[in-house]
């Protein structure tokens, strides 16, 4: 099944990309509703020829100011897919053709979509060079070609990622098989200090408890990396490694000092049934059924809704309010129990700009805002805030992914009523 949906990992993506026109450059021999054909090969910084890869022509439309795909594949479980694109694979040549593509703004990009194995440096179409800006991620350049038109001779220009090639265990030795939401946080740090950033992801084992993350680089020069994995509640932090500028891979070992909890496969999850409360953690989604957090003694529900009105009546059918988010250790638990992707919380400044307030009235005292948020954009007012996995971003109706970013809005209320 198909549907609509965005996500960062995701933040605003392709943001301030200039779309260019690729008949200023070529004489079109475009046909009336015929299909686009685009060719070339992919090569390294040095001219090496990259085989395996695929590449991709994903349609995007305008996000004032940011390109985002049209639509996301939806896979087992709700997990987002890839956007709907048309692709081809390298050669051993680095050689590709993509045959019947659609005209209009597209993404010249790279799959995995969320994880590809290298980043876009450039794009060079005849004698125009197209750069990927710092702010895409190195997921690629946006074009817009005309009906027909045949590309060809496109020299893509790629710097592969760095593997992190890890493996979780558990306090025995044993691997940590199969896990799913273990929070791995990376920093990068300059020898001389002056370069600092980092963030942090979701991420699986397998069977034998390994996970395969690329990364991106500090490319001037080596840096330290502190990593770092969340799983449970618990973290295991290592030593920082030096990480060279050439170094395509690097191997760690997580190792839990702490017994852990059995995970709970997603496929093996109890039915929960709308009115009953539980308690639970581990990785569930438990929508539509009251769980209470033990810590706090609050009951929370995640539901479906069709407007921000809409929400805020049902939360006052059930005596609740959209929920407060008031410390880190709320937040882990909520990724824990809830699937945290596109879902609306109660934070807003609707009634004052900048002034963020909480729907129950409770002081903002912590906030979780991804990188460059909160910010309003020429489409109006953000004054609303999602969830994308666990980072906070603000938007608004005029935004182009509100119609079907946001599907499912949490609750909170401070007891239940006690059953006679």
């Amino acid at each position: 099944m198909r549907r609509l949906c965005f996500r960062r990992q995701a933040a605003p993506l392709l943001v301030g990309i200039v779309v260019f026109c690729l008949t200023v450059v070529w004489e079109s021999n475009a046909q009336t509703d015929a299909l686009t054909t685009l060719s070339g090969r992919v090569i390294d910084a040095v001219g090496q020829p990259i085989a395996g890869l695929t590449v991709v022509i994903v349609p995007v439309q305008d996000g004032h100011g940011a390109w985002f795909p049209i639509a996301f594949e939806v896979e087992e479980h709700g997990r987002q897919g890839d956007p709907m694109a048309f692709q081809a694979e390298t050669d051993s040549e680095g050689r590709f053709v993509i045959t019947d593509a659609i005209a209009g703004p597209v993404l010249l990009g790279l799959f995995p979509y969320n994880s590809p194995e290298a980043e876009i440096l450039k794009v060079q179409i005849g004698d125009m060079f197209l750069y990927a800006p710092e702010a895409s991620w190195g997921r690629g350049v946006i074009f817009s070609a005309e009906p027909g038109e045949h590309i060809e001779d496109v020299e893509v220009t790629v710097q592969r990622f760095l593997q992190l090639r890890g493996k979780v265990l558990k306090m025995d030795g044993s691997p940590l098989a199969n896990a799913q939401r273990i929070k791995l946080r990376i920093r990068k740090l300059s020898l001389d200090g002056e370069y600092d950033s980092g963030g942090s992801q979701s991420i699986e084992t397998d069977i034998e408890g390994s996970f395969l993350q690329y990364m991106t680089r500090y490319m001037n020069s080596p840096a330290f990396y502190f990593l770092s994995v969340t799983y449970q509640e618990h973290q295991v932090q290592l030593d920082p490694i030096v990480v060279k500028p050439e170094d395509l891979f690097h191997e760690v070992v997580f190792t839990f000092e702490v017994p852990l909890s059995p995970d709970i496969p997603r496929n093996a999850l109890p039915r929960f049934h709308a009115g009953a409360s539980a308690r639970v953690g581990g990785g569930l989604d438990a929508g539509g059924v009251w769980v209470v957090n033990p810590a706090n003694g609050h009951a929370y529900k995640k539901i479906r809704f069709s407007g921000v009105e809409d929400a805020i009546a049902q939360a006052s059918k059930e005596n609740a309010y959209l929920v407060s988010i008031n410390d880190e250790v709320e937040q882990n638990w909520l990724e824990q129990v809830f699937v945290t992707h596109r879902i609306l919380i109660g934070l807003s400044d609707v009634e004052e700009e900048g002034q963020w307030q909480w729907h129950s009235g409770e002081p903002v005292t912590y906030t979780n805002w991804a990188m460059s948020e909160p910010q309003d954009t020429d489409k109006g007012d953000e004054d609303y805030v999602i969830l994308f996995a666990d980072q906070w971003v603000d938007i608004g109706p005029g935004d182009v992914r509100w119609h079907f970013i946001i599907e499912s809005v949490l609750l909170e209320k401070e007891e239940l009523p006690v059953r006679e």
